[in-house]
């Protein structure tokens, strides 16, 4: 196993399971969908698949109330995917919600989530809370989370195949570097793994994780795929499904990246590289310099195309009507429309409509507000 810097591992703390629910968070294609189900595979513990709480909380309008917060966030497509009841999550809910008392309803959910499955820890598995951990800690001071971190190399050449990411080696890198600078603040409160190592040497990886969240070791987790609870939230997509096979080897591929785009992957990602000891690559000769930044040039048009549709599909996530398919709609197909040829006739799947009880208990606020 490759050395490199690991978080707080707290030892023989107490773990209360209401004050420290399980939170895994990285970048995009980093393993995080891996880690999770790694970890849903234990027999007392169950993450939700990207709940996305204060995703959501960041763009909704809060002058209209936490109780509007909490319809509104019901009809997320995030939410819907979670395939959760009404009753157990309403039951112990205090009503009105109130905006300083909602992590009251996360709780609720994963709660309830973890319960349908016969466990007692719960958590969640969101890859972009790491821009949220200043409320996430607030609300959890003694929430456990992990960040599994993915070379660089790696981790944009697999972000370029995705229709929800971005083929420019420049914007991906932006992406990663955001990441990398949102999580810096709070590393002696995480546990930060390698997803190489966890590929590599999956026993010792996993006994790290464990011992941070406070839980027993399982060897149940090592063969995931064999003990994943039945009824998963996962979304049917193609790059969340893959990761429910066994465990493999983890490959070099990026062999695609001429010797250009290696160097200015490479030079981005520094920080990244040299922190958690990803060495560069041996290339056959070396670009000049100018031809690498000529490289950087030629991106910067992908850049921008990328970040206007980013930014169409965040403003149209405050859309009250329609926001519940916004994967299926258009601005969101033109993030990266050439990584559609890698999946034909593949369509994003519409999220299920609300379980029985959601429209009643709304429909019941309404006649009783307050």
């Amino acid at each position: 196993m490759s050395p490199h810097p690991r978080g707080h591992v707290p030892g023989s703390d107490a773990i209360v399971p209401e004050r420290s629910p399980i939170f895994v968070i990285g970048t995009g294609r980093s393993g995080t969908t891996l880690l999770r189900m790694m970890l849903c595979a234990h027999p007392r513990i169950y993450l939700t698949h990207e709940a996305s709480f204060y995703v959501w909380e960041s763009v909704f309008p809060w002058k209209r109330g936490a109780e509007a917060f909490l319809r509104w966030y019901a009809h997320s497509f995030s939410f819907r995917w979670l395939r959760v009841a009404a009753e157990p999550v309403l039951q112990g809910l205090s009503r009105p919600l109130t905006r300083e008392h909602i992590s009251d309803l996360y709780t609720a959910v994963m709660r309830a989530k973890a319960a349908e499955h016969g466990k007692v820890r719960f958590g969640d598995k969101t890859p972009s809370h790491a821009g949220n951990l200043p409320r996430l800690f607030a609300d959890y001071p003694d929430a456990r989370v992990i960040r599994i971190v993915r070379d660089p190399r790696g981790m944009l050449r697999s972000l370029s195949r995705m229709p929800w990411g971005t083929r420019s080696i420049v914007a991906g890198s932006m992406l990663c570097g955001t990441e990398r600078r949102q999580v810096a603040p709070f590393r002696d409160r995480i546990l930060e793994i390698r997803l190489e190592d966890l590929l590599e040497a999956p026993r010792e990886t996993m006994e790290q994780v464990l011992g941070h969240v406070g839980e027993p070791w399982s060897d149940q987790v090592l063969d995931h795929a064999a003990h994943l609870p039945v009824g998963d939230d996962l979304p049917p997509v193609p790059w969340f499904q893959s990761a429910a096979t066994k465990l493999g080897p983890p490959v070099k591929r990026w062999h695609d990246y001429d010797a250009r785009e290696i160097r200015l992957l490479e030079y981005l990602n520094r920080k990244t590289m040299e922190r958690f000891g990803f060495p560069p690559s041996e290339l056959a000769r070396e670009p000049g310099r100018l031809s690498v930044f000529l490289r950087w040039v030629t991106d910067l048009p992908e850049v921008v195309r990328f970040l206007y549709y980013f930014a169409r599909v965040a403003w149209g996530s405050r859309n009250l009507e329609r926001f519940g398919d916004l994967p299926a709609r258009a601005p969101f197909r033109k993030l990266n429309p050439s990584a559609w040829a890698l999946y034909p006739g593949f369509e994003m799947p519409l999220p299920p409509p609300l379980l029985p009880g959601w429209k009643e208990a709304f429909e019941a606020d309404a006649q009783h507000p307050g």
